[in-house]
């Protein structure tokens, strides 16, 4: 008896496991790279546009230029069109480059999406820059 129900949870949680948890697999992800350019003031633009389908976003970069002390940058992740969380990016805890601009290098993410992704950069009410990003991601 006990190891029948043991052996029927262990059926229950395979064939229950959130097609969530499949997206994180990497292994047969069409690579993508983007860029985008943020510099006008109080606006929000996408660096990975709205997709379909399921993959992951393993990681983004920012470069500020050697001006933006105090212009801190809002990259914002929804997933399947649902939740949104997002990450400030303030160039006064950064490093600097030989130019003197601000590098976050890659910062990993791998944030996994079963239907979309979108990824936005936002400057509202943080200051303006002309910021480039990019983001590493994969669809399956």
């Amino acid at each position: 008896m006990k190891v029948s129900f043991k052996l029927l949870i262990v059926i229950l949680g395979v064939l229950l496991v959130p097609s969530a948890a499949q997206a994180s697999i990497g292994g047969n992800a069409t690579p993508r790279y983007s860029f985008a350019e943020i510099f006008l003031s109080n606006s929000t633009i996408d660096l990975v546009p709205t997709t379909n389908g399921s993959g992951n976003v393993w990681g983004v970069k920012c470069i500020f230029p050697s001006t933006a002390g105090g212009a801190s940058l809002l990259v914002k992740f929804t997933v399947d069109g649902g939740t949104t969380n997002a990450i400030t990016l303030d160039p006064t805890f950064l490093e600097t480059d030989s130019s003197g601009r601000f590098v976050t290098g890659w910062i990993p993410m791998d944030i996994a999406f079963s239907t979309s992704i979108r990824v936005q950069l936002s400057n509202v009410s943080l200051g303006t820059a002309r910021d480039d990003c990019w983001a590493s991601w994969g669809t399956n």
